[in-house]
């Protein structure tokens, strides 16, 4: 059986940013376009978040990185706040 229902409104799906997160966005906002190191060691699959993040270019690095391990580069290519 089915329900056919509306799903939920997109900002109750958006999660909160953490305070870590929020220093490392205040960080690349201020200074835009310059590449940071954002995160060391993390499961590849995690550097995903950083990609999706709107105003964010981030890339990941596996170079001398353990199996699915990856450092993450990010820069804030967006609009000033």
């Amino acid at each position: 059986m089915i329900e056919f229902k509306n799903p939920p409104s997109r900002k109750k799906q958006e999660r909160r940013v953490g305070t870590e997160t929020q220093a490392i966005l205040d960080a690349l906002m201020a200074r835009p376009g310059e590449w940071a190191l954002i995160k060391e060691d993390v499961n590849v699959n995690a550097s995903t978040w950083w990609k999706k993040r709107p105003g964010i270019e981030a890339r990941a690095s596996t170079v001398d990185k353990p199996k699915n391990k990856c450092d993450v580069y990010a820069r804030w290519v967006g609009e000033s706040a």
